[in-house]
């Protein structure tokens, strides 16, 4: 497999937002041990599902619209302090959840988006005395929070007729 990793210009056929060396320095800075596998498989899997997950929640739109393979780089996003992301990156934070991503799917390949029997939609399940029983609003799918925090600060709304208030 090929990785071929956005550079902020919006290429055609990049695959993932951040490198194995990338990868290596994040799990090193936190002391993470990365489980044995194609590292650049994960990453590219991560991406994947980063994009797939949050295209909708992302603030702004890709800079060369259909043009570019993946999400990033975009126009008109603003981190969680009021600072314009620039047009020609790719945010820290997508850096980070990718590889947060990756360290998962390097774990267990295909746990970040399972194929989940009839849709995931338990309404109860037993082993011996133990039973679970999920509520009528219960997601289907598992919630990781340290990717979804990370990302907080580049989410906005849907919509395309939103804009940004500065006071100056």
């Amino acid at each position: 497999m090929t990785i071929i990793v956005e550079d902020g210009t919006g290429l055609a056929n990049s695959n993932s937002y951040c490198s194995q060396d990338d990868l290596d320095t994040y799990c090193d800075d936190r002391s993470i041990t990365l489980a044995a596998g194609n590292a650049d498989a994960a990453l590219v899997r991560a991406t994947t599902w980063i994009d797939n997950t949050y295209r909708t929640r992302f603030q702004g739109w890709p800079v060369k619209l259909r043009a570019q393979a993946l999400q990033w780089p975009r126009i008109g996003v603003f981190d969680q302090n009021g600072i314009y992301v620039a047009t020609d990156s790719i945010p820290k934070e997508i850096v980070q959840a990718t590889c947060e991503a990756a360290i998962r799917e390097l774990a267990e390949a295909g746990s970040l988006a399972p194929d989940l029997d009839r849709g995931g939609n338990i309404k109860e399940l037993g082993a011996g005395s133990v039973r679970i029983v999920y509520g009528a609003n219960a997601s289907a799918q598992t919630t990781f929070q340290i990717i979804d925090g990370i990302l907080a600060g580049l989410l906005g709304s849907p919509s395309a007729f939103t804009a940004r208030t500065v006071r100056g």
